[in-house]
């Protein structure tokens, strides 16, 4: 007790001197009656920092502050005050954290400086004063008690950075986000949302990143998604999906990653063919367990992956359409093989090592010393021959779904961007606003092999031009002789 006394007489002895910052990682009640808005006029940052869970009262010792932008309290059980404070024209960042406090005051909503709210292990049901913010760029309120959104609207068009993951709420209206213009990063993780209202992203057009893991969403259709073209990330996982249409993801023009895990996915969804750009595909951990589980159809245009995780699903039969995914991907063919050699298949299709090994014979690549003790030698021996006669059957039946890929536009995508990065002459950019579409500039060199293909276009182009045209007159001529027949 007499060292909390004697801090106490130090800061009121330094009530003389020009003090902008003061962090408590102890902290007594006996300070609440120390009003540092009086003692230390200038004070920009007011942190508290505590181990173990301690009850305060700022109403004195806080409320009078003019200057201070930064407040900090974490471990701290307490409530703002009523009446607004002086420093509501300067804060610009407030985090609270462990705290039984259960609303922000509705004077805070006027402040126009507040840009980062952290909000953690909170009380707060309520984000009325948060979400009338005119100036707020980032909002991190994950782990409250935060319930229904559907009457809110964040009015603040800086906002960039939203995570609500682990709260209460609900559902929220297509409105919510509507004013959100510049928002980036959204994060619903852990709430009981049950359904997406009509188009709720519609505005967030600079959306990149989405997370709707581990909510109860148990259908997606494309106007969930809608305007959602740069968007580069969704995460889905831990979601109870029972319906998804096939062209749910066809808005997402940008996507890279998309994170299915666990989602009790008995095959892969066709939904997953729509995005030429889709880089990395998690579908672990679901209820992959036969070959029809691995639908050529969507293999096929998954293809140009370079990431697929199919590990923790009860797989037992191979799927013939691992067969199309091409040699040259070495990156995906790692991450198939070694997941395969973690699935029962592996062990309850004894012919599964020896395709791997057939598949990847003649590669110079370390794959194949996975699979080497599996030859055609080790093969015979065990009976195992018509392993060979099946594979072959199997290469032959995906020919068909090779040509499905080939004469898709995000095979014309994959090989356009396989010659940029080839030819160091031939660089297209793509413009930022254009994702799917071949735009292209070309070398105006004409002994450059870029500038043959308009050329012979061209050509082309002009001998259809001259036939049409001498068709048109031939039809002419003959109308005017049987004119002239008839005449006679």
């Amino acid at each position: 007790m007499a060292s909390i006394c004697q801090t106490k007489e130090f800061l009121l002895g330094a009530c003389s001197l020009n003090v902008t910052s003061i962090t408590f990682q102890h902290y007594h009640s006996i300070y609440d009656s120390i009003d540092f808005g009086l003692c230390f006029p200038n004070l920009a940052s007011f942190q508290v920092v505590l181990l173990h869970r301690t009850r305060a009262n700022f109403h004195v010792s806080l409320r009078n502050l003019n200057f201070l932008k930064v407040l900090s309290l974490v471990n701290v059980d307490f409530e703002f005050w009523l009446h607004p404070s002086p420093f509501v024209n300067t804060i610009n960042y407030i985090h609270i954290e462990n705290s039984s406090i259960t609303e922000l005051p509705k004077w805070i909503s006027n402040s126009k400086t507040l840009s980062t709210v952290y909000l953690k292990g909170t009380s707060i049901t309520s984000l009325s004063p948060i979400a009338q913010l005119p100036a707020v760029k980032s909002l991190k309120l994950s782990h409250n008690l935060i319930e229904n959104l559907h009457r809110l609207l964040f009015v603040s068009p800086f906002l960039i950075h939203v995570d609500l993951s682990y709260n209460r709420i609900t559902s929220f209206a297509s409105h919510t986000f509507s004013k959100c213009v510049d928002l980036r990063v959204l994060d619903l993780t852990g709430n009981p949302i049950k359904m997406l209202p009509y188009k709720p992203f519609a505005k967030n057009i600079r959306l990149k990143w989405l997370k709707l893991s581990r909510t109860n969403i148990t259908t997606l259709s494309p106007d969930h998604f809608y305007g959602l073209g740069a968007l580069k990330t969704l995460s889905l996982s831990r979601m109870p999906i029972q319906t998804i249409s096939p062209y749910s993801f066809v808005p997402l023009k940008s996507l890279r990653y998309l994170d299915m895990d666990s989602c009790n996915l008995t095959r892969l969804p066709q939904a997953v063919t729509a995005n030429c750009h889709l880089a990395r595909l998690n579908v672990a951990n679901n209820m992959l367990h036969r070959s029809s589980s691995m639908p050529p159809e969507v293999m096929a245009m998954l293809s140009g992956l370079s990431q697929l995780r199919i590990d923790g699903n009860p797989l037992t039969e191979f799927p013939a359409s691992f067969l199309l995914i091409s040699r040259e991907n070495i990156r995906l063919l790692r991450h198939l093989l070694h997941s395969t050699m973690t699935l029962p298949v592996w062990l309850r299709e004894p012919c599964t090592p020896y395709y791997w090994s057939i598949h990847l014979a003649n590669r110079t690549n370390n794959l194949k010393s996975f699979v080497n003790q599996y030859d055609e030698k080790r093969m015979l021996k065990n009976g195992l021959g018509y392993c060979k006669e099946q594979y072959d059957w199997m290469m032959e039946q995906m020919e068909v779904y090779r040509e499905l890929e080939k004469n898709s536009g995000c095979y014309s995508l994959r090989r356009l961007r396989s010659s940029i990065t080839s030819s160091p002459t031939f660089a297209p950019k793509l413009p930022k606003n254009v994702t799917n579409s071949l735009f292209f500039s070309i070398d105006h060199d004409p002994s450059s092999p870029a500038f043959h293909i308009p050329i012979l276009l061209l050509i082309s182009l002009c001998a259809n031009f001259l036939l049409l045209f001498s068709m048109l007159m031939c039809s002419i001529m003959a109308c005017r002789m049987e004119k002239n027949v008839e005449n006679v």
